[in-house]
């Protein structure tokens, strides 16, 4: 199943950060293997954010980013027709137990010759990708590059990530109709004492309440996205009682994992039933 996590404009809308928390407490909380992907280049990749700087280096000096094991090394494999299984197991780094995985990037190619091949080669690769694990969370360009507008319209569910911003919101709104009937929203850096909490957002633009859910701002998890420890950081505050702010932004987290998950349920029994 393909989970893409897209917004309309990046600025702030923090959909990698995002996509990080809400993968990696989906692989805590249930049995699907879950693997992550970007279809663009970004100064601050998933695996920035979920990889310590010193694992980066050592996958570099080894060479299974750039030779081997890297996204782009893949898509050349595949467009020139190699199509083994294994393929994937061997590219994507184990981020988590058993059931969380990613595929790195090596940005050996420029930006648009790697968007070019990206959607050379889509759908051979999502065809892999749904073979080799149940959910796939994509993180999707803004601006629509020559793949995002296909993973869009292929996915099975669309990630919207939000901001607590008037203009952004009613952009969103306004001009995204048919995005919207097969999305789920999220809010990033939510703040509950903003002029647009979650009960304004809900009521003004009429979003079920099952329908989205908040990644609180949290100032530790601000610092382990710098230092690429967010896995670290939501594994020591699982549990978490004495912390009365981390202990609000998992639960805000794990609800707005269990709110996904039904979406993910329904979309899996509307596929089982065509």
């Amino acid at each position: 199943m393909k989970i893409a996590f897209w917004s309309h404009t990046r600025e702030g809308a923090c959909v990698t950060t995002n996509l990080a928390c809400m993968a990696a407490m989906t692989a805590v909380h249930s049995e699907k293997k879950c693997m992550l992907l970007e279809n663009h280049y970004s100064l601050r990749n998933i695996g920035d954010l979920m990889l310590p700087s010193e694992r980066i280096e050592c996958l570099r000096e080894q060479g299974q980013y750039y030779n081997k094991y890297g996204l782009e090394h893949l898509l050349k494999e595949l467009y020139s027709g190699k199509n083994d299984a294994n393929m994937i197991q061997h590219t994507a780094i184990p981020l988590l137990f058993q059931n969380l995985f990613y595929l790195p990037q090596s940005f050996i190619v420029n930006r648009d010759v790697f968007n070019y091949e990206f959607e050379l080669v889509r759908e051979t690769l999502f065809q892999c990708l749904e073979e080799a694990a149940d959910l796939l969370f994509v993180d999707t360009e803004s601006n629509r590059n020559l793949s995002t507008t296909s993973i869009l319209s292929d996915a099975d569910l669309i990630v919207v990530n939000l901001r607590q911003d008037t203009k952004m919101l009613t952009e969103f709104f306004e001009n995204n109709p048919i995005i919207r009937n097969k999305a789920f929203f999220l809010i990033g850096k939510y703040q509950p004492n903003h002029t647009w909490n979650l009960r304004r957002i809900c009521y003004r633009f009429h979003i079920p309440r099952q329908n989205i859910g908040v990644i609180p701002y949290n100032l530790e998890l601000e610092e382990a996205v710098t230092y690429g420890r967010v896995l670290q950081f939501l594994n020591r505050n699982i549990d978490e009682k004495q912390n009365k702010e981390n202990a609000f932004f998992m639960r805000q987290v794990d609800r707005a994992v269990e709110l996904l998950h039904q979406r993910i349920e329904s979309c899996q029994d509307s596929r089982d039933d065509k």
